[in-house]
């Protein structure tokens, strides 16, 4: 893993992190999801030499309890460890002791990573994605 900086994104990094999400490419709501976490400061950009390779969104109001919304890697390193560090920075971002996230049941890359890092499942949402379910889960933070 190259040397990398996690850095809050600003509105000059919306159309990069549009660009480098692919699901972002072709869909607007995507798009607008992006700027709105850019705009409201929920938004992380992770950048190396080469520039933005990944971003994450949180927000802090799912039932008093902050949520990692999204976790973006390019595709083309993703396993090489930025997810997993992206995850372990937005934990410390989180403005509560229980920290949520979630990933549908076809992604089990993520589910294997967030179990890793000591994310317990929580439950499961069905029919946000026909026939994928997204399973939540759950980590109960350790503050200093």
């Amino acid at each position: 893993m190259a040397e990398h900086l996690i850095r809050q994104a600003t509105p000059d990094d919306i159309s990069t992190l549009s660009d480098l999400d692919q699901i972002a490419r072709s869909s607007s709501d995507r798009r607008d999801f992006i700027q709105d976490a850019v705009k409201n400061s929920r938004a992380w950009a992770v950048e190396i030499s080469d520039g933005i390779i990944g971003y994450g969104v949180i927000s802090h109001g799912f039932f008093g309890r902050s949520f990692i919304d999204l976790i973006y890697i390019a595709e083309m390193l993703r396993s090489s460890g930025y997810g997993s560090k992206l995850i372990a920075f937005l934990e410390g971002q989180s403005q509560s002791n229980d920290l949520f996230t979630s990933t549908n049941q076809s992604n089990s890359h993520m589910q294997h990573i967030l179990e890793k890092l000591g994310y317990e499942r929580s439950g499961v949402i069905h029919n946000l994605d026909p026939g994928d379910p997204e399973i939540v889960y759950v980590k109960r933070l350790v503050r200093a």
